[in-house]
């Protein structure tokens, strides 16, 4: 945050900088011309006087000073002047035509056309190197923490597998003495499938590899998962109503697709603290299948509909932002979109577009 605001601060001190720079650079175009005009003008006119070979007269020059608008005296050859408004002239061995405007004011002005538009092109540029200055920053930034979660993933992953297969390989190996025993070792093994799956969730945020395709039945992916999930559901009682009707055939990575569309459940349970539904459904298009999972809680935050998706972006206490984005990586990779809404009516809604294989 405090680098944030040193950025801030100093590209404002750039824009004020360059502003006034801006402005000291136009006045002196702006002089610049203004005394190339004024040379050019006096020089012209004492031609004139010269060609015509008119007196050097004081009414000569009083009647000049009306059509000029400027002071003009006649003298005797001396040192000729020079200063910004003041110039003399040798007209010939006699006399010397001296020139004096009155000081020139600036007429810089916003209401100026030429003014306004170099001022705007100025802040227009300024912006757009500060707005990929700052995406820059934060790509960097993401970058960093990118690398430094994928190191902390790996000697975490390492850590957990090893007596996570133990688990799994000692839970397979024994024999139930009951329907109860049969159970707990079922909900072990779906447990040990869960912190499998949120271990590879890490490693692939840290180091995403393309899915492995093939085709599937994306109704039987979400039917798994909900029935993995159905303990935590009554847990929190929360009714799932699954309305998919198969099959829906994708090009699909199961592994992949199945820890998604666990991650959206997750979420939408977790939106329903106090119970409530959630209905999955699926609409068939030309050459999309969308899946829709709309809940009954409190809905999306307009901050959470524009970056809900964001890394380390998140509202949940407790939350580290990481769970949509992988959802939305996974979606992408397979050709597909992830959308958020609001229902009109309440709730979160989520969509899961894919492209569709025909039956």
């Amino acid at each position: 945050m405090i680098k944030s605001w040193r950025f801030g601060l100093g590209f404002l001190a750039f824009i004020v900088v360059g502003s006034l720079l801006l402005l000291s650079w136009l006045r002196q175009r702006e002089r610049d011309e203004s005394n190339r005009l004024f040379q050019a003008l006096i020089q012209a006119d004492a031609e004139f006087v010269r060609r015509m070979n008119l007196p050097r007269s004081e009414k000569l020059a009083k009647d000049l000073e009306q059509l000029l608008g400027m002071q003009i005296e006649f003298r005797e050859p001396g040192k000729l002047t020079e200063s910004e408004n003041t110039v003399s002239i040798r007209l010939d061995d006699k006399n010397d035509m001296i020139f004096t405007r009155k000081p020139v004011a600036s007429s810089l002005s916003m209401r100026d056309p030429a003014t306004r538009n170099a001022f705007i092109a100025f802040w227009l540029v300024s912006g757009l190197m500060g707005w990929l200055l700052a995406r820059e920053r934060l790509k960097r930034a993401q970058s960093e923490r990118l690398a430094m979660l994928g190191r902390v993933a790996t000697s975490l992953a390492h850590d957990i597998k090893n007596p996570l297969a133990s688990i799994q390989l000692h839970a397979q190996l024994m024999t139930p003495s009951d329907d109860e025993d049969a159970k707990t070792l079922k909900m072990i093994e779906s447990e040990s499938e869960v912190i499998a799956g949120l271990v590879n969730q890490w490693l692939h945020l840290a180091n995403p590899l393309p899915p492995k395709l093939v085709k599937l039945d994306v109704t039987e992916c979400v039917a798994a998962v909900v029935r993995n999930l159905e303990a935590q559901a009554r847990h929190t009682v929360v009714d799932i109503e699954n309305g998919l009707v198969g099959p829906i055939w994708v090009m699909g990575d199961a592994q992949r697709l199945s820890q998604a569309l666990r991650n959206l459940i997750v979420n939408a349970i977790q939106a329903m603290p106090r119970g409530g539904k959630l209905q999955i459904s699926a609409e068939s298009h030309e050459n999309t299948v969308s899946l829709r999972f709309a809940d009954s809680g409190s809905g999306f935050s307009e901050t959470a509909l524009a970056r809900g998706t964001e890394l380390f972006f998140t509202e949940k206490e407790g939350g580290m932002g990481v769970g949509l984005n992988i959802v939305a990586s996974i979606i992408e990779a397979h050709g597909g979109r992830l959308e958020l809404q609001n229902d009109p009516k309440g709730g979160a809604v989520i969509i899961v577009s894919l492209p569709a294989l025909a039956a």
